[in-house]
């Protein structure tokens, strides 16, 4: 293994001195009549952002790059650690490891609790794309690259997402045998074990097989009695095939995910100091032993990684599993076509706890999802212009099997009897999506290329929710039974401008006009009114961007800007409303709301030894459209998990030995300050953090590797989750992010 291949991040373009500086450069068409032997002395960063390998300067999207063998020395483990690596993206659990993960990139998300949830952010594995809230968690290794694509994309890819894109390409079989096994360990009892194989059978057929295993506990102490330690085991194998039929190149793909463990437990922070009079807690103190919650409990220990919670029965199992066949072929050196066709499954029963040592709000998630997606790809080469065109359809179905169990406790309570209640919920949703799209890329002149794409999208969600209502006095099935359709059908589109100034130097300017279909999000309700009132109806965003990549005479420095400016209509918000005993949050459509931004990431090679990298992200305007229900009115606060800054920093030296090599790495992920929820609450405020990460490899042969790596390396507290549960509970829901952890790693190559 060698490390020349670390880490390439390619971001977007702009701040508006980009544009001075490009101008300034504008006279010059000999440098354009000289640019070809220029380029070839140039190395060339290229990116699949328009569904075919191009050199990131012909691109008009905002993409960051990142090496597969970077993902292995970072210890990145899953889809919702990647958010470190790109400007302006966050990601979160919405409710513990094991729930649907929430992506936000440049404000645009959807925090949701919910399983029925479709992100504006989609994932696509080796271009499946991922459906549903349940698939996006998914676990990395054995990759060949990831791609983080910002801003809407429907004019190339089959699912319309008005967020972004993440591509994640595995590493493909190869014609020589081959492959790789890492074992780490490191503290609160963490083990994992990953590898591939990769073997030729003849000249035209491959077979890869990876896998990945990890077996850890969570940083969290839990001191109730008997509680069952809080941790997860996860194993993953994949399985690729390639081969020639006929004119065909066929890749078949099998992968499957199995997790089993107990939940991390939460925090349960409560506001009051004095009970008895209701004096509030100082800020400064909830999360404290200062402070008790509504019913006087407190955790004794002020350690922030000790909590008390009730996690007796709390378990989490997941299996998924997915085949899919990849189809494609050149007709002609101007024309080719793609298809793929993919069929995924996934279970999963996720018992989770919202009140610590209490038995007053708990339930379970139970989710079934069966997915199939056929898209077929034509690429056609004019020479003097390039067209993509595709057709896609998705159909998943989902069944939730969810209880919420409210205030257990009071059930052996005579004059509290008639308090509990447990709501068990019956809901299904059939997906369907279908949709067709083009893009051309068209050369004006030597200079500019302007890229047009259009798309339709026919998209309907069918929904059947029931609930029965269990108490101690009596039992009422089919509390409600409601059923309905949410269907439309919108048009899409990019135009874009690319401008070459001189090869080191390009501009590109755009607008996407994004939409995200409307639908059902069967949550938590307590009634047929809060049941039939979590149908919503879709959102649109218009997205200005402009933007410059600049790489320096040497090629040694590489630096990329972005300004962008988004326009919601009808924006899909996540209210919850926290003024009731219980939980009741849904997704529905606010008003207009504005966001506004700019990315910088820049990367310099000073030397074949030392190389420096930052990342920066800054979102002054975030602002949630305006949103009455009842007594609930919200309007221009900030969007939630949208921070104003975010930062990426990292430095790394290779160092030669007279045996092997030593490679030195340390970096910082920041973030300032976010909300949790729509209403700007302090208490459901999370402060700005750091998170410093380092890593020391010892290549002792070019097949042997001995490393040592650190997380949160100065033990910075922080939460990734704040829930207001201050009218049931007196309290604030918290899940509090992992402690310092530090471990050694074996790699061996053969």
């Amino acid at each position: 293994m060698y490390y020349k291949n670390m880490l390439y991040k390619s971001v977007f373009p702009v701040s508006f001195c980009s544009l001075a500086l490009g101008l300034s450069t504008w006279s010059a068409e000999a440098q354009m009549d000289s640019s070809s032997a220029e380029q070839d002395a140039v190395e060339v960063i290229e990116v699949h952002a328009q569904r075919r390998l191009q050199d990131i300067f012909d691109v008009s999207v905002a993409v960051t790059l990142i090496d597969g063998e970077y993902l292995k020395q970072r210890q990145i483990k899953d889809s919702v650690e990647l958010a470190a690596l790109s400007p302006n993206f966050t990601a979160s659990q919405a409710a513990a490891e094991g729930t649907t993960p929430a992506f936000t990139m440049r404000g645009v998300g959807m925090f949701d609790y919910n399983t029925s949830t479709v992100s504006p952010i989609a994932i696509y594995s080796d271009d499946i794309v991922s459906g549903g809230a349940s698939f996006l968690g998914a676990q990395l290794f054995d990759l060949a690259r990831v791609e983080i694509l910002r801003g809407p994309q429907g004019t190339l890819f089959g699912r319309n997402t008005t967020g972004g894109a993440i591509l994640l390409m595995s590493a493909m079989p190869e014609d020589e045998f081959g492959g790789y096994i890492r074992a780490s360990a490191a503290e609160q009892q963490h083990y994992r074990a990953q590898g591939a194989l990769n073997t030729p059978i003849n000249d035209d057929t491959a077979v890869r097989f990876a896998f990945n295993w990890q077996d850890y506990h969570y940083s969290m102490n839990n001191v109730f009695p008997d509680a069952p330690t809080a941790g997860m085991e996860q194993a993953s194998f994949r399985v690729l095939l390639t081969t020639q039929w006929q004119d065909w190149d066929l890749l078949l793909r099998l992968s499957s995910e199995h997790w089993q463990g107990v939940p991390k437990p939460v925090y349960s922070a409560g506001i009051f100091s004095d009970l008895a009079t209701g004096t509030l807690c100082p800020l400064a103190l909830v999360g404290t032993k200062e402070c008790v919650d509504g019913f006087g409990m407190r955790v004794d220990s002020d350690d922030f990684w000790t909590t008390s919670a009730n996690m007796a029965e709390k378990r989490n199992r997941t299996d998924s599993w997915g085949a899919s066949i990849h189809l494609s072929r050149d007709f002609s050196p101007e024309f080719s076509l793609k298809s793929v066709s993919a069929y995924k499954t996934f279970n999963r029963m996720h018992l989770w706890d919202a009140d610590g040592p209490g038995q007053f709000i708990e339930g379970q998630l139970g989710s079934n999802s069966d997915f199939f997606s056929q898209e077929l790809t034509f690429y056609w080469d004019q020479g003097s212009r390039f067209w993509t065109a595709g057709l896609f359809y998705l159909q998943e179905e989902l069944e939730q099997n969810n209880r919420l169990d409210l205030f257990r406790d009071f059930r052996a309570v005579p004059e509290l009897s008639d308090v509990p209640a447990q709501f068990i919920y019956h809901n299904t949703l059939k997906n369907t999506s279908t949709a067709a799209y083009a893009q051309l890329e068209q050369p004006l002149s030597q200079r500019f290329t302007l890229t047009a794409g259009l798309r339709i999208t026919d998209e309907s969600t069918r929904y059947q929710a029931q609930s029965d209502l269990d108490t101690v006095a009596f039992f009422i099935p089919q509390l409600w039974d409601l059923s309905g359709k949410v269907s439309d059908i919108e048009w899409t589109g990019k135009l874009a401008l690319n401008q070459r100034l001189n090869p080191r130097h390009m501009l590109y300017y755009s607008y996407s006009r994004g939409y995200k279909s409307g639908g059902y999000n069967g949550g938590f309700a307590s009634s047929a009114e809060e049941a039939a009132n979590s149908a919503y109806g879709p959102e649109y965003l218009d997205a200005w961007e402009v933007g410059s990549r600049w790489r320096s005479e040497n090629n040694r420095m590489r630096w990329n800007l972005a300004a962008f400016y988004y326009d919601y209509r009808d924006q899909q918000t996540f209210v919850n409303f926290s003024s009731g005993v219980a939980p009741y949050h849904v997704l529905k459509n606010a008003g207009d709301g504005q966001i506004f931004g700019v990315e910088s990431e820049w990367r310099y090679q000073a030397s074949q030894q030392l190389e420096l990298q930052l990342a920066l992200g800054y979102i002054p305007t975030a602002k949630l459209g305006e949103y009455r229900e009842g007594e609930l009115f919200v309007a221009d606060t900030r969007l939630p998990f949208t921070p104003e800054w975010t930062l990426g920093a990292a430095i790394q030296y290779q160092q030669a030995l007279n045996h092997g090599a030593l490679l030195w790495q340390l970096g910082v992920d920041y973030q300032s300050s976010v909300y949790f929820d729509q209403y700007e609450d302090h208490y459901t405020r999370q402060t700005g953090y750091s998170l410093w990460h380092g890593r020391v490899g010892w290549q002792l042969t070019p097949e042997l590797e001995l490393a040592f790596w650190g997380k949160n390396l100065f033990n910075q507290e922080y939460t990734e989750l704040k829930f207001d549960s201050i009218a049931a509970l007196g309290a604030i829901t918290q899940l509090r992010g992992e402690a310092r952890q530090l471990g050694v790693e074996v790699s061996y190559y053969f």
